[in-house]
């Protein structure tokens, strides 16, 4: 099997330290194999608007689909981890405040 190395300039190494505010001062894996990876900041695109569906008219979810559910107040709302997946964060209002869903 052939091996591929990738190879990190150190000032590339020092960045990812800087910008992602990790300390890799007590890093078990040397500094030059520590890859940055995923989507860059903010590449994944939060709902800062959410729109909500009764469960029954929800023909995308099956009853046994997980869910986050938050109440506050008596008030209720189920973020469908089939949406969180693809978003991660939710910025919502609920019971008259702002809260923030994530996954």
């Amino acid at each position: 099997m052939k091996k591929t190395s990738v190879v990190l300039l150190p000032l590339l190494a020092l960045s990812f330290a800087f910008v992602t505010a990790f300390n890799l001062d007590n890093a078990i894996v040397p500094r030059d194999e520590i890859l940055s990876g995923g989507p860059p900041k903010d590449g994944i695109p939060a709902l800062l608007h959410p729109k909500f569906t009764p469960a029954d008219q929800a023909g995308y979810l099956e009853p046994s689909d997980a869910v986050v559910g938050v109440v506050i107040e008596g008030r209720a709302r189920a973020y469908p981890l089939k949406i969180l997946v693809w978003h991660e964060v939710v910025n919502d209002t609920l019971a008259g405040r702002p809260i923030v869903v994530t996954f």
